[in-house]
């Protein structure tokens, strides 16, 4: 068992989620922080507590996921070198580092960027990363209405209920989406991420890309807060955390 004096220390970590119940630890489920507990522990012989940036939801993936831990000065070479090897084929350790003891994964970020992937086609290659969507969307229609969403709003009817949201204020800082052959890629970067909110903008972003509604109806959520209006949650498999900042 190691002693003296604790750091805290920050992983940047990659994840396939498509066989994860989430991030966050669930009795009787496996999850991303499940696994790098058990990983930890192994190392350490002691209970090692994983702090993500956020709790990411079921078939979620992460490219860019930010964890913190609290380890002693001599762990840090054993997670350094074998962490990762530890972990199951679809968790990767990207990078370790000391960082200052005030830092916190989840309350010391500001702002995180998901990307929502949307093929025209199934690829066996790629399709545990994207949703699949055999018709056009009008890519033009969907970009005026992804600007429509930056800003501060109150986001209620694009959000699940439950969780742990502390309201529904969010500031948006980027929004945008991109078309190319095989498919579209939505993005959007904001101070803070609601339940299912993701997956809520883009489907109704796609509602617009089909037209069965025009771009206007973003700021109408925004405003209204009528969830009905709204269009469906579109499936977890296409969204992936690309990065969380800090100041």
């Amino acid at each position: 068992m190691s002693s003296g004096r604790l750091m805290r220390v920050r992983f940047v970590i990659a994840y396939d989620g498509t066989d994860f119940s989430g991030w966050q630890l669930q009795p009787g489920r496996r999850t991303v922080q499940g696994e790098m507990e058990v990983a930890a522990r192994r190392l350490c012989s002691r209970r090692v507590s994983m702090t993500g940036s956020g709790r990411t939801d079921a078939g979620v993936h992460a490219a860019g996921q930010v964890v913190h831990a609290d380890l002693f000065h001599d762990e840090l070479g054993r997670f350094e070198r074998g962490f990762s090897p530890m972990l199951p084929r679809d968790v990767s350790v990207l990078s370790v580092e000391e960082v200052s003891p005030d830092f916190h994964a989840r309350f010391s970020a500001v702002s995180r960027l998901y990307r929502y992937r949307i093929a025209r086609r199934d690829n066996p290659l790629t399709s545990r990363f994207e949703h699949v969507l055999d018709r056009d969307l009008d890519t033009s229609g969907m970009r005026e209405a992804a600007s429509l969403s930056v800003g501060a709003a109150s986001w209620r009817a694009m959000a699940k209920e439950g969780g742990s949201n502390s309201g529904w204020d969010v500031e948006v800082l980027s929004a945008d989406v991109f078309e190319d052959t095989l498919g579209w890629t939505f993005l959007i970067r904001s101070n803070r991420f609601l339940r299912g909110m993701v997956r809520l903008w883009v489907g109704t972003l796609v509602s617009i890309g089909t037209r069965r509604a025009e771009p206007g109806l973003i700021r109408e959520l925004l405003n209204t807060g009528n969830r009905e209006l709204a269009g469906p949650s579109l499936p977890a498999r296409g969204l992936t955390l690309l990065k969380v900042r800090f100041p």
